[in-house]
């Protein structure tokens, strides 16, 4: 009986562990900021600070790989509008300008890339309280050989520095 009652209580430990990481979303906005690229590394960060504008941020950390070192990898993506926007809607299609509005994608990870160019913006957003805006996305960018795609529709709430 002894030994059964360890058998059982083994699997039960062993079956209770769930490893799995399932990987993290954030979505915030920030008031009385400035985005901006580095001139010495373009593309592969973005320079936030105190300003005049309202920066919305995305980040998605992807699921680490068990079995992989330096696997980590995290998506952001950051829109930045006139502090007094309500509203706004970017399509690569319609090809009407919007220099007041910009966008930058970043790849945050132990590996290399060049520069990310926007191939298809499609980017909506409208400020539906104080401190909350609904913001939907479908974006594709490429990186020398490499093309990623983000989508994402969801509420950003306001956020501090």
């Amino acid at each position: 009986m002894k030994k059964l009652f360890a058998i059982v209580t083994c699997l039960l430990i062993v079956s209770s562990c769930d490893n799995t990481n399932d990987g993290s979303l954030e979505r915030v906005y920030y008031e009385n900021s400035e985005l901006s690229s580095p001139d010495d590394d373009y593309g592969t960060w973005v320079l936030w600070e105190e300003g005049d504008k309202t920066a919305i941020r995305f980040a998605y950390t992807h699921p680490d790989e068990e079995n992989i070192a330096d696997d980590e990898l995290t998506e952001f993506f950051w829109i930045e509008l006139p502090a007094d926007a309500t509203e706004f809607n970017i399509n690569t299609s319609n090809d009407v300008p919007h220099p007041e509005i910009e966008f930058y994608y970043v790849r945050s990870c132990f590996c290399a890339f060049e520069t990310f160019r926007f191939l298809r913006n499609d980017i909506s957003g409208q400020k539906i309280s104080a401190n909350q805006w609904r913001v939907s996305f479908d974006i594709l960018v490429a990186s020398g050989d490499y093309e990623y795609e983000l989508k994402d529709s969801g509420v950003y709430t306001l956020s501090t520095r």
